[in-house]
């Protein structure tokens, strides 16, 4: 499995946060040439097969991405959508601008990113056993409602059923392209700091410890995720072993949503 991706080429989006460089990491390690992309000048914790400066809600920015990919390697077999923002706030007080920021991000950035990948998509797919794989990183938010949370688990639900209405399109289309999602809950990055002080500021805990320690006994299995866990799912996906996943969720949240 390690070289399961041997040769194969991957843009990743995020590429500088904590799930993100994971993800860099596990392709790479199974043998992929990975570039990575991210809003940010430089990058900070991937530098890999290249770097790319990418805002994901500029479709200009996507087009010169691909280009640039395209240009570099003469093909694209993997594309994975990891970037991703999350505005925790009372319904009642998200601003417009909040809400639109998180549907730019996690919604628009996930249409014009695969819009502008598809035609080469689908020329290495052709290539390909089981076809190009195309991976959104969603979220049990995208599966249940949560509380301070209402414009990301809009963003992810709408973002889940992209990836199912893309995937039944390019079938009927005949193109070897599969298109998945993974859902994790909480997984030990930055943004579940961010998460965890919000919770705090709207009243929902007394402390940023005691909001944590709710956080692991909420997962049967014990813990909150490690970017490892979600990086390893991304793996398979992108692989021949999940040849035939096509439109599926991949839920990797230790149990969270099975309660």
């Amino acid at each position: 499995m390690m070289a399961a991706l041997e040769g194969r080429v991957a843009l990743v989006t995020g590429c500088t946060g904590g799930i993100g460089s994971e993800i860099c990491r596990q392709l790479a390690g199974a043998g992929a040439i990975v570039v990575g992309a991210d809003l940010p000048p430089t990058p900070s914790s991937w530098s890999g097969a290249g770097y790319l400066q990418l805002d994901v809600t500029d479709e200009t920015s996507w087009q010169d991405a691909i280009a640039a990919v395209d240009r570099d390697h003469g093909k694209l077999d993997i594309l994975v959508h990891v970037a991703g923002i999350v505005v925790v706030e009372k319904m009642e007080t998200t601003t417009l601008a909040q809400w639109r920021k998180q549907m730019a991000v996690n919604v628009d950035g996930v249409f014009l990113g695969t819009k502008a990948a598809t035609a080469l998509l689908r020329r290495s797919g052709d290539a390909l056993p089981h076809g190009a794989s195309v991976v959104v990183i969603s979220s049990v938010a995208g599966k249940i409602g949560s509380p301070l949370h209402v414009g990301y688990c809009t963003s992810k639900g709408a973002a889940t059923l992209f990836v199912k209405a893309c995937a039944m399109e390019f079938s009927a289309l005949g193109y070897k392209v599969r298109v998945n999602s993974v859902h994790p809950s909480g997984v030990k990055t930055g943004m579940v700091d961010h998460i965890l002080q919000r919770i705090v500021d709207n009243g929902f805990a007394a402390s940023v410890e005691e909001a944590a320690a709710g956080l692991a006994p909420a997962h049967p299995i014990g813990r909150m995720a490690d970017p490892i866990d979600i990086a390893k799912t991304v793996r398979f996906l992108a692989s021949d072993e999940a040849g035939y996943m096509h439109g599926s969720e991949l839920i990797v949240d230790g149990g969270f949503t099975a309660q």
